[in-house]
């Protein structure tokens, strides 16, 4: 007899694939396809999928079948076949009410973007240390748009938050403006665009499309020039240039800062950092708990901290793969009949790489002696004594950034810093923060003192 699955748990079962196929696929075919189909029954053998329209079922069926067939057969444990139909959009997805759901207002329907998924909002977004510089950039553009922060570019490795934050500031400008027209697309996706509107002869509704919108949101940039090279390049150029040239906002993420981008074009490269540059860095442990917590309530699941903090340490870098684990673990809690222990948990997120590519980390010396240079001080006045504030702010952007930008401790940069205690460093480090997040000349400081120190 054919298993009978509750709408409820196969949501959750493609929740719980979603991060090992955008691994598979690409993060930008994901976004752009399987992050909003839907499963619509499985058999135990057989799972139908729905997708948004004939190019994605094409798309993927040409491309990605197996990958999504071998992926879900590793998380349910038996082979699975993949079919897919298109699912019109007005038909509501069988999911509760904290699944991934589309924007309803028809402004973000009428460009061929790609819905914004509602759990990427500020709300859900876990600030830390790793992120904090990112996030109040992020913040203050969707507060005026087009104002102060154009371009805002993001980047990071893989999995630590990008699309969230490019996601919450177009649900927070639509929050305040509902009439305002918010494009976000992956960068593949721009790529397709183009490729059919040369093909069809419409590239004149294409530019239309894209070159009156108030906010462009757009996903993994990298992929632009990787994909098909100049005509999509010196598309993306022209688009951007009008929409900056009319004061309207563009915020991009990539996996690499701009001037690491292999990209031909080097108009555009100089155009994507006149911005902010703002990076996301790998969380630490207890910020990969709290993002665990935060998740598992969202799902409706309260965990033990023990496996909490279990599935922390053993996921290191990626908070796309922390989530991931995260939802297998929920899809187990829901097609299971089995008590969740921690060597359940350890089976359950087997497959789920630790490994993480080293960032590269600045010395507390080099970015000391840097801000002292900027700042007109001496390098023996920043690490003594002295407390007036020709010297207390250059050495509060110093030790914001060796927090930033090093592996170091507190009571190690306090050391370094004249032999300060932890909560001196941690009152500079705040201090800093704080003002990141409503002071626009602070943010712009700290954002060139962040570049140029990079590119040394």
């Amino acid at each position: 007899m054919p298993e009978i699955i509750s709408p409820p748990a196969l949501h959750e079962l493609w929740q719980s694939a979603l991060p090992q196929l955008a691994e598979s696929v690409g993060h930008a075919a994901c976004d752009s396809f399987l992050r909003s189909a839907q499963v619509i029954a499985y058999d135990g053998e057989t799972l139908l999928l729905g997708v948004a329209n004939e190019f994605a079922r094409d798309w993927l069926a040409d491309r990605h079948l197996p990958a999504i067939s071998a992926c879900l057969s590793e998380l349910v444990k038996k082979p699975v076949q993949v079919q897919m139909q298109v699912v019109e959009r007005s038909e509501p997805p069988p999911a509760p009410q904290s699944s991934l759901m589309q924007v309803p207002e028809p402004s973000l329907a009428t460009f061929g973007s790609t819905p914004l998924n509602r759990k990427y909002v500020f709300d859900n977004f876990v600030v830390a240390d790793c992120n904090r510089f990112a996030h109040a950039a992020a913040q203050q553009v969707s507060k005026s748009p087009g104002k102060s922060y154009n371009p805002l570019f993001i980047h990071s490795k893989v999995g630590l938050g990008k699309t969230h934050l490019l996601q919450a500031i177009g649900h927070k400008v639509v929050e305040q403006n509902p009439g305002a027209q918010v494009a976000y697309i992956s960068a593949e996706s721009f790529v397709n665009q183009v490729i059919a509107a040369i093909r069809d002869n419409r590239t004149a509704e294409f530019r239309r499309k894209y070159r009156n919108v108030d906010v462009w949101l757009v996903d993994d940039i990298q992929f632009i020039a990787a994909i098909e090279g100049p005509a999509s390049e010196e598309e993306f150029f022209h688009t951007f240039n009008t929409l900056y040239e009319t004061n309207k906002q563009v915020v991009i993420a990539s996996d690499a800062p701009p001037r690491h981008l292999q990209i031909m074009n080097d108009r555009l490269r100089s155009r994507l950092e006149m911005g902010i540059v703002a990076d996301l860095r790998c969380p630490d442990v207890e910020t990969r708990i709290a993002i665990l917590d935060k998740k598992a309530q969202a799902e409706g699941l309260s965990l033990p901290r023990e496996i909490l903090a279990y599935v922390a340490e053993k996921i290191e870098s990626n908070i796309r793969v922390l989530e991931g684990a995260l939802l297998k673990i929920c899809a187990h809690v829901s097609l299971a009949d089995e008590e969740l222990t921690l060597p359940v948990v350890e089976e359950i997120i087997a497959d789920y790489s630790a490994a993480s590519a080293p960032q590269r980390r600045l010395s507390l010396q080099y970015i000391a002696e840097y801000i002292a240079d900027q700042k007109n001080c001496s390098l023996e006045d920043m690490l003594g004594p002295k407390r007036n504030q020709e010297i207390v702010w250059p050495r509060q952007i110093a030790i914001y950034l060796a927090r930033e930008k090093t592996d170091s401790s507190l009571a190690k940069i306090g050391e370094f810093f004249g032999g300060r205690d932890h909560s001196t460093v941690l009152h500079a480090y705040n201090k800093v923060s704080e003002l990141l997040e409503t002071d626009e000349v602070v943010l712009w400081e700290i954002n060139e003192y962040k570049r140029a120190m990079e590119t040394q």
